[in-house]
């Protein structure tokens, strides 16, 4: 998985047979967008699979102050690792959009994980992915500016399967500001700047209040990181 391909915001890989199996099995919530459903401190006692929508995932510091850890999309499971390790979640969960997603209750995650080869194989693939996916995060904060972590940032998420009239490529997530700010770990100014700057280079525009990156120059830059990477 290279590092631009990894983003939790793109949908995981589904099979009409197991999402079936995990639909029988679980409640469906519908929850509106901007819906805070998980807080630090609660006991989770299912697994959730987002069937739809997206949801964000972040802690908070004392001052309010927010980190966005990963945001998922359809096709992936939050709730794994404080179920199998019967401890509280630490993350504030939230939906980003309108999101439908699957509650699987504890027992039967259990039972699904000891008897069902394609559930379990699915289940630990997507945590190796979320495990690598958060490796790259940690190589990107430790050795990257923060313009190279928006760059990065804008670069995982760009739809590279159509080339837009003059060559760029649009997002198949538009972030706000404030959520990129949140996520490259920069102050929301600082990333205005950044945003700006990127503008002015060519790197980016802005059409329609929408985010696209220039494909040449997402072209050079993968290049460029894979050339030097650590």
């Amino acid at each position: 998985m290279l590092w631009n391909k990894s983003s939790l915001t793109k949908p995981n890989s589904t099979q009409k047979e197991l999402e079936t199996m995990i639909q029988e099995r679980s409640t469906v919530l519908t929850l509106p967008a901007k819906k805070v459903f998980l807080e630090p401190g609660m006991i989770l006692d299912g697994v959730y699979y987002i069937a739809s929508g997206r949801t964000c995932h972040y802690m908070m510091s004392l001052d309010g102050t927010e980190k966005i850890l990963y945001t998922l999309s359809p096709g992936w499971f939050y709730g794994e690792t404080p179920c199998s390790l019967s401890e509280p979640t630490g993350l504030y969960s939230k939906t980003e959009v309108k999101t439908v997603l699957y509650k699987i209750p504890l027992s039967e995650y259990n039972w699904l994980m000891d008897t069902n080869s394609l559930f379990r194989e699915t289940i630990l693939c997507g945590y190796s992915k979320k495990l690598l996916i958060m490796r790259h995060e940690i190589e990107n904060l430790t050795f990257n500016s923060c313009k190279d972590r928006l760059k990065r940032l804008i670069c995982s998420v760009a739809d590279t399967t159509k080339l837009l009239e003059g060559g760029w490529y649009g997002m198949t997530v538009y972030y706000t500001q404030y959520e990129l700010s949140t996520i490259v770990g920069g102050a929301r100014v600082t990333v205005s700047k950044l945003i700006n700057e990127l503008c002015s280079e060519g790197f980016i525009r802005m059409l329609n209040h929408k985010l696209q990156v220039n494909a040449a120059e997402y072209e050079k830059f993968v290049r460029w990181v894979e050339e030097n990477r650590y």
